[in-house]
C-alpha cells in the first residue's frame, strides 16, 4: 500500500463513516442526559468504533472465505448498498440500510446507546463494513494490514473526539451546513458505488473486460 492507496482509503472510510451525519444521530439520541453522561457515551463509543472496525478487517475476508463469498461478489453487494445509503444521503434523509427509527426508539429506552446503535450502525454502517472488508481481501499483506489498522485507529479517535465535543461542533458549524457536506457525502459515495459495482461485476464476469 502506497500514500496515494492510503489516502484514497483514509477518504473513503472517512465519507462511509460519516462524522458530522453521526454528531446530528448523537446528539438526538443522548438530548436526555446529563453532559457528563453523554461524554461518557461518547468515550464509550470510540472504544466500539475502533473495535468493530478492527474486527471487520481482520476477521472478515475470512469470514466470507468460510461462506463461500468471492471478494467480487461482496464488492458487487457493497456497491448497491453504498448506492442507497448515498441516494438517501443526497436526499438529506436516513437510510434505512444504516439504521431504522426502531432502532432509534430502542435506544432511547436502553442505559446506554454507545454501542448499539452509535456505533453500530450509526457511525460503522454497511458501507464502512463493505469498505473494510474489501481493503483486507485488496491488501493481505500482513504490513498493509497494520497501516490499515492504525488508520482505523486514527479515524476511530478522530470520530471519538467529534463526538466528545459534538454539541460544540454543531453551534459551530451549524445543521444547516451539516445537511449541505451531507449531501456533497452522498454525491461522493454513490460515485463510489459506481466504481465497485463496476469493479465487482468485471471480477464476477471476466469475459467483459
Amino acid at each position: 500500500m502506497n500514500i496515494s492507496e492510503a489516502l484514497q482509503f483514509i477518504v473513503a472510510m472517512t465519507i462511509m463513516l460519516n462524522p458530522l451525519g453521526g454528531i446530528s444521530v448523537f446528539l438526538d439520541l443522548t438530548k436526555r442526559v446529563s453532559h457528563p453522561e453523554q461524554k461518557k457515551i461518547a468515550r464509550s463509543s470510540t472504544i466500539a468504533i475502533i473495535s468493530i472496525m478492527l474486527i471487520a478487517l481482520w476477521t472478515g475476508e475470512a469470514l466470507l472465505n468460510l461462506l463461500n463469498i468471492t471478494i467480487p461478489a461482496f464488492r458487487f453487494a457493497g456497491g448497491i448498498i453504498l448506492l442507497l445509503i448515498g441516494l438517501s444521503m443526497l436526499q438529506s434523509k436516513e437510510s434505512a440500510v444504516s439504521h431504522t427509527e426502531a432502532d432509534d426508539e430502542a435506544a432511547k429506552n436502553q442505559e446506554s446507546i454507545a454501542i448499539v446503535p452509535m456505533a453500530l450502525p450509526v457511525i460503522v454502517g454497511p458501507g464502512a463494513i463493505s469498505t473494510l472488508v474489501i481493503a483486507a481481501g485488496d491488501y493481505p499483506n500482513l504490513i498493509d494490514k497494520v497501516y490499515l489498522t492504525a488508520i482505523c485507529v486514527l479515524l476511530g479517535i478522530c470520530i471519538g473526539l467529534m463526538l466528545y465535543y459534538a454539541t460544540r461542533i454543531l453551534n459551530l458549524v451549524g445543521a444547516s451546513l451539516i445537511k449541505v457536506i451531507t449531501r456533497i457525502m452522498g454525491m461522493i459515495i454513490m460515485a463510489i458505488a459506481v466504481g465497485m459495482l463496476a469493479d465487482g461485476l468485471l471480477g464476477l464476469l471476466p469475459a467483459l473486460r
